[in-house]
């Protein structure tokens, strides 16, 4: 079976990750792995200037930044258990029964890499420990959204459980394809869908028909709403105003939809988004 893992790092939306990654593994009954990632430390080295400018204590003080980085290493080794810790107690307490740790050291990216044929889907935050305090993403956000193919849900400052959702359309055959996972993941079983599509005219396509008449095929509650403006903006516009719980988008192919997530946009989409997006492989 394959796992929903959760990236904690000590950020101020460890938690909202561990609530998030919780309610996942209960939505799709898989277990859960709670993975940090300790990023490699990068070691002093000696200058060749050595001798010429002065530095005659030089390796002494190596040696002491040496010493020093080992116990910096040592530290965040420890704080990363009791990170793991604490976090494996909240998900028990959410009512999640299979639950693993993981720690590793080294990058982000590869360490996902290396899980992804056990990944089913995956969980993180949108900034990460450096960026906590910032409005910003955090820096190895979107190049994980691009290489990992396991539908991603992307955490926001706190987590409500979702009893709605917007799916973003295009008319695309990605946001065609969107629909049919959509219909199919259990993670979407049960909420409200709001179907919306940005189209300066205002008038509804075929495609757009369709997608909703499928939707309600599956059983779905569905809203249609034709939308006018800069598409992210329309987007976070909307789903402020009807208070949905969470943004879902197709994270494959290359519409113009897309791009304004997973693009040169991303990190305005993002940082203004108060409600997690769901990207669907």
């Amino acid at each position: 079976m394959k796992n929903i893992v959760a990236c904690i790092d000590g950020s101020t939306l460890t938690l909202a990750t561990c609530e998030a990654s919780a309610w996942v593994a209960q939505k799709v009954e898989a277990p859960l792995i709670l993975l940090h990632v300790l990023d490699k430390t990068t070691r002093p080295v000696v200058s060749e200037l050595s001798g010429q400018i002065g530095l005659g204590s030089q390796e002494e003080l190596l040696n002491e930044l040496v010493e020093l980085d080992e116990m910096r290493s040592k530290v965040a080794l420890e704080h990363g258990k009791q990170l793991l810790t604490d976090a494996k107690a909240l998900a028990v307490s959410r009512g999640v029964d299979e639950i693993g740790t993981l720690q590793r050291h080294g990058s982000l990216l590869e360490t996902l890499i290396d899980l992804e044929c056990e990944l089913r889907v995956l969980v993180i935050g949108k900034s990460g420990e450096d960026h906590s305090t910032s409005k910003t993403i955090g820096s190895q956000l979107e190049s994980v959204v691009r290489s990992i193919k396991a539908h991603t849900l992307v955490v926001s400052e706190t987590f409500v459980t979702p009893r709605s959702y917007m799916i973003a359309f295009d008319g695309s055959t990605t946001s065609e394809k969107l629909i049919e996972k959509a219909m199919n993941t259990p993670l979407l079983k049960g909420l409200e869908c709001h179907l919306v599509m940005v189209n300066e005219s205002g008038s509804k396509s075929t495609a757009f028909d369709q997608a909703a008449m499928r939707l309600r095929g599956a059983g779905v509650k569905v809203s249609e709403k034709m939308l006018s403006g800069r598409v992210d903006e329309a987007l976070l516009n909307y789903q402020q105003q009807q208070q949905l719980d969470m943004i879902v988008m197709g994270a494959f192919g290359h519409s113009k939809l897309r791009q304004f997530f997973v693009g040169s946009n991303t990190t305005e989409v993002l940082v203004k988004s108060a409600v997690p997006l769901l990207l669907i492989r």
